[in-house]
């Protein structure tokens, strides 16, 4: 079956075998799980603020400080800071939403007509249109200003905190994992890997789609352990997000991964997922991780075999197992 292990393998020499590029890179700062930069995410409902509809006040009552820019196309905006991180919003009239991401000041209906069949239409949510784009092998989702004036790259959460953009595109293949567990039928003598993942890694999500037959065939044996080297580039979900898996049972990590279920426990994390975090992201620098994902397991003579990238060729990738 497919598991999540909450610490990594203490495995001590590392022996390259084949490489391939379909990564999604850790930082250039070169730190695992401490990314270059980060922003403020909306949390989910604090006791001291009881307007579940206001995703103002969840900011606010994360500890933010709060600044106002004005209205863009029909959308509050403003930016939430701490000493450390911005977040810079987006709001929707009535404030049951909150978007964040990348102001375009082009009409919707324009950059909808020019993606044509790259794009998928979403379901609106409260009245926002938006479209899951595929440029080559970068993905990102679209909204549409109040105005349909601009649009804005990036990612919608309701005023509780749960990730809207997820639950919109999970049914769009290719997008969110479809891996499937039932029923899995695992031999004793079938090759055993570690694989390191970032959450919200499309090569990590791409390659647990990859490899599910040979694990639902008993023909593979993969552990996952969860890692967070993206925060540069996906404001911090890569952090919230491997806790939040972190904080499930191992058996039902996956589960919760692939059905989108992390939002309910992103800002309830267990008392023990940052310290499981930690040591998964200080194992994945002691071995120089490059990207996600990177597969180890222990070759026949004792030495640490490795994989970086999605093995597209997976009879060849069985036989490497094997050696």
């Amino acid at each position: 079956m497919l598991r999540f292990y909450p610490f990594a393998l203490a495995v001590t020499l590392i022996v390259p075998t084949f490489a391939c590029a379909q990564q999604c890179a850790v930082g250039t700062d070169g730190k695992t799980g401490s990314p270059s930069t980060a922003v403020l995410l909306p949390p989910a409902q604090h006791e001291n603020t009881p307007d579940t509809e206001d995703a103002l006040k969840h900011l606010t009552g994360s500890g933010a400080r709060l600044s106002g820019q004005g209205v863009f196309h029909g959308f509050e905006t403003g930016v939430a800071y701490t000493s450390d991180r911005v977040f810079v919003y987006f709001m929707p009239k009535g404030r049951r939403g909150v978007l964040g991401g990348t102001a375009i000041p082009v009409p919707y209906d324009t950059l909808r007509s020019l993606s044509g069949k790259r794009a998928t239409d979403l379901e609106p949510w409260q009245g926002i249109r938006g479209m899951f784009l595929q440029n080559g092998t970068h993905f990102q989702v679209i909204y549409a200003a109040p105005d349909g004036q601009a649009a804005i790259a990036g990612s919608l959460w309701d005023a509780s905190g749960r990730d809207i953009t997820r639950q919109q595109i999970q049914h769009i293949p290719g997008a969110v994992p479809t891996v499937h567990m039932d029923n899995a039928q695992i031999t004793e003598t079938a090759p055993s890997a570690v694989m390191l993942i970032d959450p919200q890694c499309m090569y990590s999500i791409r390659a647990a789609q990859n490899l599910m037959p040979l694990v639902q065939s008993g023909k593979l044996h993969l552990k996952v352990v969860p890692l967070s080297v993206l925060d540069y580039e996906d404001r911090g979900e890569s952090t919230l997000n491997a806790k939040a898996m972190l904080s499930y049972s191992p058996r039902d990590m996956v589960r919760a991964w692939i059905d989108g279920h992390l939002h309910e426990r992103a800002d309830s994390p267990s008392a023990e997922a940052a310290d499981q975090l930690e040591s998964n992201g200080a194992f994945a620098k002691s071995i120089s991780l490059k990207g996600t994902p990177t597969f180890l397991w222990i070759k026949k003579d004792g030495a640490l075999g490795r994989f970086e990238g999605n093995p597209t060729n997976k009879e060849s990738f069985l036989r490497e197992l094997s050696q």
